[in-house]
Formats: structure tokens, sequence, C-alpha cells
């Protein structure tokens, strides 16, 4: 297991002082790279060799969102090596060691050159699972819904794309967020939060984005056609 103290600043919470779901996102992608490096599956063995780490699936249970000045502790550590698909687990904990978010996620190697997936890129190398007690399952697949309405169209801009040149999956997140307002989330919080990460997005796309409301919200993005990701949230009242 890999853990960092992370410090809540103002720039990642929200105007209740709760901790920013595309904050935290943020925050999981920065562990799991500091951790891919101490594995040696970090830049010198992707990157470098003309590979890149994609996540496809996250699922989180949202106990309770850290506040502005706190301080947390964030962990992580790889799962059973599923043979192309890598699994990746996180513990959110305040000062005194309560959980207050369980994440899993699922990632996989593509070759830059003709993003396909690369079924051994670390030549034989095992990343040595663990597992503990309570930890969220495996990320599911999106239940969907046929009874959607388009509610906004979204364009890629520059400052979205990451060093892969493609919209940065953290980026996915604040897209979503925005689909309702400040007085929506002075009602409610999310409880439990999945995506599935279907394809990549690029500097210049045009995002179609669809919805349906209910007791488990459903979002789709679109790009001519194509499914780009798929979300199902819940929400609690404040």
């Amino acid at each position: 297991m890999y853990q960092k103290k992370y410090y809540i600043g103002s720039n990642d919470v929200d105007q209740f002082l709760d901790l920013k779901l595309p904050s935290f996102f943020r925050l999981m992608q920065d562990i799991a790279t500091e951790h891919a490096e101490v594995l040696d599956i970090g830049k010198a063995n992707t990157l470098d060799k003309g590979l890149y780490w994609v996540i496809t699936r996250i699922e989180l249970d949202i106990i309770k969102m850290p506040k502005y000045l706190q301080t947390v502790t964030l962990k992580t550590y790889p799962g059973d090596d599923l043979r192309f698909i890598f699994p990746r687990y996180f513990q959110l904990e305040d000062e005194k060691g309560n959980i207050l978010i369980k994440a899993s996620s699922t990632w996989m190697v593509l070759n830059k050159e003709n993003h396909r997936i690369c079924l051994n890129p670390f030549e034989g190398k095992r990343i040595p699972p663990e597992h503990y007690e309570g930890e969220q399952p495996l990320p599911t697949k999106v239940i969907s819904d046929s009874d959607i309405s388009l509610v906004e169209n979204r364009k890629v801009r520059y400052s979205d794309i990451d060093l892969n040149g493609h919209l940065n999956n953290t980026k996915y997140i604040d897209y979503i967020i925005d689909l309702h307002d400040s007085e929506f989330y002075k009602k409610h919080r999310i409880s439990h939060f999945l995506i599935n990460y279907e394809k990549e997005m690029k500097d210049n796309d045009v995002l179609d984005v669809y919805r349906h409301d209910g007791n488990k919200e459903y979002i789709k993005g679109e790009i001519n056609g194509a499914t780009v990701f798929e979300v199902n949230i819940d929400y609690l009242n404040r």
C-alpha cells in the first residue's frame, strides 16, 4: 500500500467547503502516478516506450467529503492483474483513520501509435497485488437508460488536454458535475459515483451530453453518435 497526506486548500473545495469530486479525482490520479513510479511501471516503462496508461472504469462510495483546511490520508494499492486489465484501489481517511471515501478502478496500457491495448506491457513483470477488508468492489458496468434528453454540447479545449494528447480523465468529471447548478448541490450530495470511459476525446471534439434524472441518475456523452462515457450517480439529501 502506498499512502500520502493531503491538505485540503481553497482550490480544492466548493462553496459549501466540501472537497469537490473533480479535486478528488485529481488526487487519485496524482497518487496513482507516484505509486506507478515506485513500482517501476511509470514513465520509463510506458511513455518512454510509446505506451500510456488509461483508466477504463472507476466507482466510488462517498461516506463523507472532507472539508476545507482538513488534512486527509489517501491510500492506494494494486489488485490482481486480469490479463491486460490492472485494478487499483483507493481509500481516503480523516485524521482519526475514519474512512471518508472508498474507490476502485480498472486501467489498461495502450500503444500510443495505434491506441490498441498492449497485452504484455511490462514483459512478464507482475505487479504484486494486495487486498484489504472492506475494500470497494471492482467497478461494474453502468446501468444504461434509453429515456434520455440532450442537456449540453461542450467543446474540448486546449487546457483540458493531458500529456497523452487526450481529454484528461479528471476533466470528464468537471463536465459531469457542471450539469447541475449551485442550487441543486445545496440540497443534494453525491453518495455513489460510477463512470465507464469508452472512448478518448481530443482537442476541438464536440461532446453531446445526455441525461436521465431519477433515483439513479444516468449520463451519457457522445461524439458523432459514438459513446464516449456513461455514468450512474446516486444522491442523498444534505
